[in-house]
C-alpha cells in the first residue's frame, strides 16, 4: 500500500484527497465487470492506476462490505476473499485491522490498488539502502476513500498499521489469484 512521497508531501491537515462523490460510486458487482474488462483490455505498467481509479469509485459507495468482510482477528490482521477472478488474474480482499494491528515492511508479488473503506491506516513507505535494510521515507495517515497503488517488487517496501482507536478496513485489488495463500503477495523484507 505504498503511497507516493509526492502524495504524502501533499497530505497537510485540512488538505484535500481526491475522493469520489456518490454519484460517482459503482457497486462491487461494476467494480468486477470494470477490472475484468481492464485485464482484458491492457496488461502494462498503467493497469494498477486504471483499477485504482475504478476502486476509488466503489469507496465511494456506501455500506456495500458485508458484515463478514468487516470481523476482524484478535491477534493480527485479517484478510476475507471478496472475489477471485476465474482466470487467475486478480483478486479482491478486505483486510480489517484492530488498534495497533499493523505489517511488517514488505514488497508485493504483483501489481495492486488499496483502497480505504473505514477507518484510518497509517502507511510508511521506506527506501532500501546499501547494506539491505530499510529507513523510513515518510509517512501518512490515509482517510476512507483514499486509494494507493503498489508496484510489484522488493523496490517499493512499506509497512500499513492502524494507530487509531477504531477498527480500519482496506480494500486490496492484487493482479494475481490468491484463494489458496492471500499471504502469498507479500514478500517480507
Amino acid at each position: 500500500m505504498a503511497v507516493s512521497a509526492d502524495r504524502m508531501r501533499q497530505r497537510r491537515p485540512g488538505a484535500e484527497r481526491p475522493v469520489s462523490t456518490a454519484a460517482d460510486a459503482i457497486d462491487f458487482d461494476e467494480y468486477i465487470r470494470r477490472v475484468s474488462a481492464l485485464c482484458e483490455a491492457c496488461n502494462d505498467d498503467r493497469l494498477a492506476s486504471r483499477v485504482g481509479r475504478e476502486l476509488r469509485r466503489l469507496m465511494a459507495a456506501a455500506d456495500w462490505l458485508p458484515a463478514e468482510c468487516r470481523a476482524a482477528g484478535a491477534d493480527t490482521y485479517r484478510r476475507h476473499v471478496l472475489y477471485a477472478d476465474p482466470r487467475g488474474r486478480f483478486t479482491v480482499l478486505s483486510v480489517v485491522w484492530r488498534p495497533g494491528q499493523g505489517t511488517p515492511v514488505h514488497g508485493h508479488t504483483a501489481w495492486g490498488a488499496v483502497g480505504v473503506y473505514a477507518g484510518t491506516p497509517s502507511v510508511a513507505n521506506y527506501r532500501l539502502v546499501c547494506d539491505g535494510a530499510a529507513e523510513l521515507a515518510c509517512e501518512a495517515v490515509c482517510a476512507p476513500g483514499d486509494v494507493t497503488l503498489v508496484q510489484p517488487g522488493i523496490d517499493y517496501p512499506h509497512r500499513v498499521c492502524n494507530a487509531s482507536d477504531d477498527v480500519a478496513i482496506t480494500v486490496h485489488t492484487y493482479g494475481r489469484d490468491l484463494t489458496e495463500d492471500p499471504a502469498s503477495i507479500n514478500i517480507p523484507l
